[in-house]
This record gives structure tokens, C-alpha cells and sequence, in this order.
């Protein structure tokens, strides 16, 4: 398959799997039972609303939700205007939804892209170091500290982090901290991984052939990286999903900070179905497009996997 194909039909993949994604979330979410609802009408009830009250009270918050409509309408609705980049009104924060997703993208991106991008670079360096010194000190020391990552969760060192700066100024919060836990959660698998891929490269004929040339450590490692480098990069995009959708919501909510994280929490607790789905796509972008990114990449490096 050429490249060109290959484009072609990887970015056929990603619609067919963006307008799955969004069908079965629309579906979870007007199909779960409104906890608000229930709550509100509750308290009116035990404040002595009368029935008729109440349901004014119920037309009224549906109707700011948009489920005045049969599920199908709005179904279909959706799906244009999301195609259309016409996403509405938050009902719970009164504002259009691409401006508010984007400014938490934005919020997101602050942290996790300098964090995945430590991680996959300190992640590289360090596997490929160490299964060139295998049995070394520096090997013992790095497989010990990625076992050490590997079983403490990035929010319980966020939250070390900061007791120990005493809250740290706007950028440690915002910036250093979250982006340090994110490298910490994804280095782990880095070393991991490109250990033990580089460790069967290094014994390798090929290797052994350069060596005897008289080629340098650094010389062999950039030729190492290039046959490791396919592996590593499809781990990486499924690993920086995984922290964005499992670690960002609890980071963001523990450090108050305004991201895609705590947007999707506030979004579900406040049932805002716009948000929650404007919510949704963020995560299904960075998980779809990030495989294919990745993919493309591995076979732009490697024309074997084409």
C-alpha cells in the first residue's frame, strides 16, 4: 500500500470512528438519568412547591438543555452541528461551547504537551542507554527508579510537589507540577519500552559489524533509535491518551486548574449534554488523531509497514 493510500484510508478510519465515538456518548448521556433534575425538583417539593410549580420548573430546565425535542431530532441535529462546528450554548456556564472547550484545551495543552515530550525524550535516552550498559549500575539504577513510577499515580506526586514548593507560584501550578506528573506517568513506559526493543538491536549483527568499524556509542545509539523509534512512537500515543482521559481529570481537579479534565467532570456533574460531547471530541481528537499521527509517521520512518 502506498503512502498516499495509506493517508487515505487511516483518515476514512478516523471519521467513521469520531462519529462512532460521539453517537454512543450522545446515547450514554440522554439515556442516564438526570441526578440534577431529581435533586431540584426534590428540594422544590420539600420547600413546598406545588405540582404545577414543579413543572414549570421541569419544562423549563429541559428546555435550556435542548431535550424538549424527540431523541432522534436531536440526535440528528447534533451530528450536523458538530460537523458544522456549531456546538451551542453551555447551559450550565451560559457561554458557546467551542470557547469554552478551547480555552480548556488550551489550559490542558500547557502541561501535557511539555510533559509528553520530556517523558518521550528522557523515556528514549535513558532505554537506550540502559540496554547498552546492560547489568550496569546505570541499568539497576534506571529499571529500579521506572518500577518506583510504574506504581505511584501521577496525582499523589503532584500533590507531594506541591506541600513541598508550599503551593509554588501561577507557573509551578499551573505549568511545572502537572507537566511533571504527566512525564513521570509516561516515562516509565518509555524506558520500558525502548529498552527492551533496543536491548535485541544491540545484539544484533548489524551492531556488532559497526562496532568493529570502529563507530562511536553515539554513532550505534542513533541508528538503534531508528529501528526502535516505530514501537515507541504507537506507545506513546496510546499512553498519552490513557493520562489525558484517566489522569487529567483528577490532576486538573486537584490543582484547580480549568482543563479538558475538570471541563468533562463539570460537564457530567451538571448533565450539560453540549459540553459534555464539545468535551468528548477533544479526547476522541487526541486519541484518533494521535494514533494516526503516529501510524503515519512509523510508516513515513519505516516503508516496511506500509
Amino acid at each position: 500500500m502506498s503512502f498516499r493510500s495509506r493517508l487515505l484510508a487511516r483518515f476514512g478510519f478516523a471519521v467513521v470512528a469520531v462519529y462512532l465515538v460521539i453517537t454512543l456518548t450522545f446515547l450514554v448521556v440522554v439515556l442516564t438519568p438526570d441526578t440534577n433534575l431529581r435533586g431540584m425538583l426534590g428540594t422544590a417539593l420539600w420547600s413546598g412547591a406545588s405540582p404545577a410549580e414543579m413543572e414549570q420548573m421541569r419544562e423549563t430546565y429541559i428546555a435550556a438543555r435542548g431535550r424538549d425535542q424527540p431523541l432522534y431530532r436531536r440526535y440528528l441535529d447534533w451530528v450536523v452541528n458538530i460537523t458544522l462546528f456549531r456546538w451551542g450554548l453551555s447551559a450550565s456556564m451560559g457561554e458557546p461551547v467551542t470557547q469554552v472547550v478551547g480555552a480548556a484545551t488550551l489550559e490542558t495543552a500547557k502541561y501535557l504537551v511539555p510533559g509528553a515530550v520530556t517523558a518521550w525524550i528522557a523515556g528514549v535516552a535513558v532505554g537506550i542507554r540502559s540496554a547498552r550498559e546492560r547489568g550496569s549500575r546505570f541499568d539497576r539504577l534506571g529499571r529500579l527508579a521506572t518500577y518506583v513510577l510504574f506504581g505511584l499515580p501521577g496525582f499523589w506526586l503532584a500533590a507531594v510537589a506541591l506541600v513541598a514548593l508550599d503551593g509554588g507560584g501561577p507557573l509551578t501550578r499551573t505549568v511545572i507540577v502537572p507537566g511533571g506528573a504527566v512525564a513521570a506517568a509516561l516515562l516509565a513506559g518509555q524506558v520500558s519500552l525502548t529498552r527492551s526493543r533496543s536491548v535485541d538491536e544491540f545484539d544484533a549483527d548489524y551492531v556488532r559489524y559497526l562496532r568493529a568499524k570502529g563507530l562511536t556509542d553515539r554513532g550505534i545509539d542513533r541508528r538503534v533509535f531508528r529501528n526502535v523509534v516505530v514501537p515507541v512512537l504507537s506507545m506513546t500515543a496510546a499512553e498519552l491518551f490513557s493520562v489525558l482521559v484517566l489522569s487529567a481529570v483528577v490532576l486538573e481537579s486537584l490543582i484547580g486548574i480549568e482543563g479538558v479534565g475538570w471541563l468533562t467532570y463539570e460537564a457530567t456533574q451538571e448533565n450539560d449534554i453540549p459540553l459534555i460531547l464539545g468535551a468528548t471530541m477533544v479526547l476522541v481528537a487526541v486519541g484518533i488523531g494521535g494514533s494516526i499521527v503516529c501510524d503515519l509517521a512509523s510508516a513515513w520512518l519505516d516503508p516496511r509497514s506500509r
